[in-house]
């Protein structure tokens, strides 16, 4: 899978992904102080699945998961990296692909919760 790593992504979580394999471009490696619009058009334009820890790209009005490849947003706080990291990995094993094209993925300390688009309630 392709993803965009929002500079707020800790980079244990941008290795973790990449390790299983995921191409993973972080908005810190020549990117960095662009705008959520920059990197969501980026996204839209590359066809790159977001992954961010800013819960604005969860305002699906705005930042449209069905326009680009999907957005992930890890929701997971006020834990050391160590323990979001533990937290992620716990829960990013039970997501598909095709859970995550186009849909909206929320993945919290307890879960994940996906907002399925139009296209792909059906």
């Amino acid at each position: 899978m392709k993803l965009f790593a929002n500079e707020n992504l800790f980079e244990p979580i941008i290795n973790y992904l990449r390790k299983k394999g995921h191409d993973v471009l972080s908005v810190r490696e020549g990117f960095s102080g662009i705008s959520d619009d920059d990197v969501y058009k980026r996204a839209c334009k590359e066809k790159l699945v977001i992954i961010t820890m800013d819960k604005d790209f969860s305002r699906i009005l705005r930042f449209p998961p069905e326009k680009c490849a999907g957005i992930i947003v890890v929701k997971i706080y006020k834990r050391t990296v160590e323990e979001t990291l533990a937290l992620f990995k716990k829960h990013f094993t039970s997501i598909s692909e095709k859970d995550i094209r186009k849909n909206l993925v929320v993945v919290t300390a307890d879960g994940v919760r996906i907002h399925r688009t139009a296209t792909q309630r059906n």
